[in-house]
C-alpha cells in the first residue's frame, strides 16, 4: 500500500530552535501512525523533492524567522497546487522552498497538497535543544499533523 503521505522535518539538530522539524518527526514517531512516510532533511532540494515526488499529501515542517520574532508562532500555508511565489513567502532559514518547489513542478514530481509548517525561532545559535515556547509549538503542530494524516486515511478508505 502506497503511503498516506510523507511528512519531512526539515532544520538542524544543532543549533537549538532550527531543530524543530527535526523535533516534531520525533514526536509523530511515537504516536503510532501507520503507512507515513517520516523523514528529516537539511532542506537540499533534491533530497526534499525525493521524498514528497508524487505524494497525495506532503507536510513539510521548518523554522523560519521574522520580523518581529514571535518564537513560538506557526504559520500554515495549505498549497493545493504549490504556486512558488507563495511558498517563497515562508521564508525558512535552511532552504528555499520555493526553489525546491519550482524544479518538482518543472520536472512533474510535485506532492498532490503540500502543507506547510513555518514555525517562528528564538535562539539559532549552536547547540541542542529548542526553547520552551518553540517545543511547545512542535507539540501542538505534531498533533495537528497526526490530526491530518487521520483524516487524510479516513478520506481515502473504501465506503461500507
Amino acid at each position: 500500500m502506497d503511503p498516506v503521505a510523507a511528512v519531512i522535518g526539515v532544520g538542524n539538530r544543532f543549533r537549538h530552535d532550527d531543530g524543530v522539524g527535526p523535533a516534531v518527526i520525533d514526536r509523530l514517531r511515537g504516536m503510532g501512525l501507520e503507512n507515513v512516510t517520516l523523514a528529516e532533511s537539511d532542506g537540499e532540494a533534491a533530497a526534499l523533492i525525493m521524498l514528497w515526488d508524487r505524494q497525495r499529501l506532503a507536510i513539510l515542517i521548518d523554522a523560519m524567522q521574522a520580523d518581529p520574532s514571535h518564537p513560538g508562532r506557526v504559520h500554515r500555508l495549505v498549497v493545493p497546487k504549490p504556486a512558488v511565489e507563495r511558498l517563497r513567502a515562508v521564508g525558512a532559514l535552511a532552504t528555499d522552498v520555493g526553489d525546491s518547489a519550482e524544479i518538482a513542478r518543472m520536472s512533474g514530481r510535485l506532492p498532490g497538497t503540500l502543507i506547510v509548517f513555518g514555525i517562528e525561532t528564538g535562539d539559532v545559535t549552536a547547540g541542542s535543544g529548542l526553547s520552551p515556547a518553540v517545543d511547545a509549538a512542535a507539540e501542538r503542530v505534531a498533533e495537528e499533523i497526526a490530526a491530518e494524516i487521520r483524516a487524510q486515511r479516513r478520506s481515502l478508505e473504501p465506503a461500507a
